[in-house]
C-alpha cells in the first residue's frame, strides 16, 4: 500500500534562502521515528533531531541542515594555531668594519663564510650582503675589503646580532662587532642583481 503524506507550508518558519515544510504521516501508517526515517530516507528530504512527536516533524527540502523557528544560523569567527598572528619581521641594514689588517684572514676564510650564509639566505633571513671596499679595483687586481654590508630580516636586533656572532668572520677576527652597526631599516625599492 503505497504511503500517502500530507504536505502543509510553513510560511512562519520559513527562511529567505530555507523552505520548510510539515509532514504528518499517519501513525498508524508510520508507527515509529525508524520506519519513517527509513521511508524518507530515499527522497531529498533529511530529517533533525528534535523532541517533536515521531510521526510529526520538520524537514527541509533545500538545506541539508535544518532551521527551526527562531533559529538564525550566525557565521564562527573561529581561531586556529595558523591564525594566531606572528611577530612581524623586520629590516635591518648591518655595517660591519673590519679590524685593521684583516685582508689576508678575510680571503682565507672567505669560502667558509659565503657556505654559512646560504642556508640564510635560502631561509630569507639575510636578503643582500657584500664586501665594504676601500675602493673599485682595476681588472684583475684583488679589491681592499674595510668590511662588509647586510640586509637581515628578523624581529628584533638582539636576533641580527646572534646571527652576526655565529658567522666565522666573527670568529676568525675579521670583523669588528664592537663597533657593527645594526641599524632598522625600511626598504623602499629592491630588485635583484
Amino acid at each position: 500500500m503505497p504511503l500517502k503524506l500530507s504536505l502543509r507550508h510553513l510560511p512562519a518558519s520559513s527562511t529567505p534562502h530555507t523552505r520548510q515544510y510539515f509532514l504528518r504521516a499517519p501513525s498508524r501508517i508510520i508507527p515509529s521515528y525508524r520506519a519513517s526515517h527509513s521511508v524518507l530516507s530515499s527522497s531529498r528530504i533529511t530529517s533533525p533531531k528534535s523532541n517533536f512527536n515521531s510521526t510529526s516533524r520538520y524537514y527541509t527540502t533545500l538545506n541539508s541542515c535544518p532551521q527551526l523557528r527562531n533559529c538564525h544560523h550566525q557565521p564562527l569567527n573561529v581561531r586556529t594555531m595558523s591564525s594566531s598572528s606572528a611577530p612581524a619581521k623586520k629590516e635591518f641594514l648591518c655595517i660591519l668594519p673590519d679590524f685593521p689588517g684583516a685582508q689576508a684572514k678575510r680571503l682565507e676564510v672567505r669560502p667558509s663564510h659565503l657556505e654559512g650564509v646560504k642556508p640564510l639566505v635560502a631561509a630569507g633571513t639575510i636578503v643582500a650582503g657584500g664586501a665594504m671596499l676601500e675602493s673599485h679595483p682595476a681588472e684583475g687586481e684583488t679589491p681592499a675589503f674595510k668590511g662588509s654590508m647586510m640586509l637581515a630580516i628578523a624581529e628584533n636586533e638582539a636576533e641580527v646580532r646572534a646571527i652576526l656572532e655565529n658567522d666565522i668572520y666573527a670568529h676568525s677576527g675579521v670583523w669588528d662587532l664592537a663597533n657593527a652597526q645594526i641599524i632598522p631599516f625600511k626598504s623602499a625599492v629592491r630588485k635583484e642583481l
